[in-house]
């Protein structure tokens, strides 16, 4: 079973046509820009890329696209669902379309308890012939991956590692305890460089869609033994431009101001205002 490479992996978006189809060449066309810009994989159906409102037959033909247009790239299965039936048959679908890996988030509906939380991923993991990531987002499914669960999971072979999300320099220093044992991404790209410095992978990054070449540069930097705080200083200025308008309509316009298409949202969630794209793009222009 290969392990996912260190280094920077994208949380990517999900394209929408102006129906809300899922734009099929567009997606082809993103993959082929971050392979060559150096990024060492791809998650698909993940938070950014929307994989909530995403149908289970959307997501299974992401994967399997994702996986014929990869190239170099790996490719990780965004698994953020409540039902454990449709988790495993997502996990039975990865596998089938030759993804790399799993990334799976707790339920999100439900309160769960830690034996809730733990026999879930026991059967995820029990199931899976691919790598599993426990993806730490609190704020966005109400459940923690803490370590009481990790240390319940540890000894399972199919476990690769933690995405923590949460932001809390707490809660990553909790999971790089376990390195190298398990990889651990960061998902907060302010705290790249020091997940790295702590033994960390690396991340996992829906910044990466639009800022990918000075993320890979920071973690060839470090790897080089090279400084990296002037790099972290452009990443923290890229983060604090586009995160003060929301996710992921905010990577998708910025896209647009790299050369890429539009691209729309699916309701829920709407696209940024006339007012915030001519802020995004005066903040954006200032750092990119």
């Amino acid at each position: 079973m290969e392990s996912l490479r260190p280094g920077v992996h994208i949380a990517s978006i999900t394209p929408f046509d102006a129906e809300h189809g899922v734009d099929e060449p567009y997606f082809v066309r993103l993959l082929a820009h971050f392979e060559a810009n150096g990024a060492q994989g791809v998650v698909v159906a993940g938070s950014t890329g929307e994989g909530p409102s995403l149908s289970a037959p959307e997501k299974v033909r992401l994967y399997e696209l994702a996986v014929q247009a990869k190239g170099n790239l790996q490719i990780t299965a965004g698994v953020l669902v409540c039902s454990l039936d449709e988790a495993l048959y997502l996990v039975r679908q990865a596998q089938k379309a030759g993804c790399d890996a799993l990334m799976v988030a707790p339920p999100f509906y439900y309160p769960a308890s830690g034996q809730g939380l733990r026999a879930f991923y026991q059967a995820i993991l029990d199931a899976s012939r691919l790598p599993v990531v426990l993806y730490n987002i609190p704020q966005r499914t109400r459940h923690k991956i803490t370590p009481d669960l990790v240390d319940a999971l540890l000894e399972h072979p199919n476990l690769l590692g933690v995405k923590d999300s949460s932001g809390s320099v707490r809660s990553m220093h909790q999971f790089l305890r376990y390195a190298p044992r398990l990889r651990v991404w960061v998902g907060e790209e302010k705290l790249l460089s020091r997940c790295l410095q702590r033994g960390g992978a690396g991340t996992i990054s829906g910044l990466a869609n639009v800022y990918l070449p000075r993320m890979v540069r920071l973690c060839q930097a470090f790897q080089q033994g090279e400084n990296c705080a002037g790099l972290q200083s452009l990443i923290d200025a890229a983060a604090d431009a586009i995160d003060a308008f929301p996710a992921p309509a905010n990577f998708k316009y910025a896209l647009t101001l790299a050369g890429f298409p539009e691209t729309h949202v699916r309701p829920p969630l709407v696209g940024l205002s006339e007012a915030q794209r001519r802020a995004l793009e005066t903040a954006w222009r200032a750092i990119a």
